[in-house]
């Protein structure tokens, strides 16, 4: 094949390749146009808030109670401001205390809806918040009061005025009760109720209050038959001992299971932290945690 021959063969194939990337620019558009329009856009989710860190305090957040899945525990939901066109939800789970049966209780009675604000501690436990509540108020609508239908009497009308009344205003004297009791209402959206309703079980008048601390009580870890972590107290001297405490997520607590991973769960520690009761059952959110060593004739 001559030169001429040759060159027309190259010609030919790089007017093929352009044309094959001319096609290829003009028919990608129309393919993710038709894309686009067979497959339906997913559901935007809302963003989540950032966490609070571990400590923080939760002071008269207003929001309400939720399960987000079935089976899942009680969340508290802060009404948080929108990020963008977006709102950023930031739900912390509720922990077991006796604030959070009454706020059951509140959430019951309020037809499975009830807006409260709660303060409460913060805590971070594998990546989520939890949230010991402390106080809880249940946001209600005022009564509606009865506004009386008669108008009483001017009893202006039944005096004679004098001749020269300058200082009488010929206008009238002001608005109507009716006005009064409906800007007084309108003014009052939710008025804030305690969700404490005074009903205490025996198992909660014997037990501990909400709040009470244990320091350096000696015991041992143990996992339920759930998965959930359990401090069993050794007995004392005299042969007695509390009642095994579930233990609540916390940073101590997490430093307790990584502990435990790198030695025997069933050794001795001490523990100290703060006691909740819930449906007559004991907790307790650890603060510290320290290992015991054992020797001849002395423990430390």
């Amino acid at each position: 094949m001559g030169v001429d021959g040759a060159t027309r063969s190259c010609d030919q194939r790089r007017n093929g390749t352009v044309s094959a990337r001319l096609t290829l620019m003009l028919v990608t558009p129309l393919l993710m146009l038709m894309l686009s329009q067979a497959a339906p856009a997913p559901h935007p989710t809302p963003p989540i808030a950032p966490l609070l860190s571990d400590g923080s305090l939760l002071t008269a957040a207003r929001g309400e109670m939720v399960r987000p899945h079935a089976g899942d525990p009680w969340h508290f939901r802060i009404d948080s401001p929108t990020v963008g066109s977006k709102v950023a939800v930031r739900d912390l789970v509720l922990m077991p205390s006796r604030v959070l049966e009454d706020m059951e209780r509140s959430q019951e009675r309020a037809g499975g809806h009830a807006t409260m604000v709660v303060t409460g501690e913060v805590t971070v436990f594998d990546g989520r918040n939890w949230l010991m509540p402390k106080h809880a108020e249940l946001l209600t609508a005022p009564a509606t009061r009865e506004v009386p239908s008669e108008v009483p009497a001017d009893p202006s009308t039944d005096v004679t005025p004098p001749e020269d009344d300058s200082m009488r205003s010929a206008g009238p004297a002001g608005d109507s009760i009716a006005d009064i009791v409906a800007d007084l209402q309108n003014s009052v959206s939710l008025l804030p109720q305690t969700v404490d309703d005074g009903v205490a079980s025996d198992a909660m008048t014997q037990a501990e209050p909400d709040g009470a601390l244990i320091v350096s009580r000696r015991g041992r870890l143990l996992r339920g038959h759930h998965g959930a972590w359990v401090f069993v107290f050794d007995a004392d001297a005299w042969g007695t001992g509390d009642e095994p405490a579930v233990l609540l997520p916390s940073p101590a607590l997490q430093n307790l299971i990584k502990s435990g991973r790198r030695r025997d769960y069933r050794e001795p520690v001490h523990l100290s932290g703060s006691i909740s009761t819930y449906r007559g059952r004991k907790f307790i959110v650890p603060t510290a945690s320290s290992n015991l060593y054992e020797r001849e004739n002395l423990s430390r």
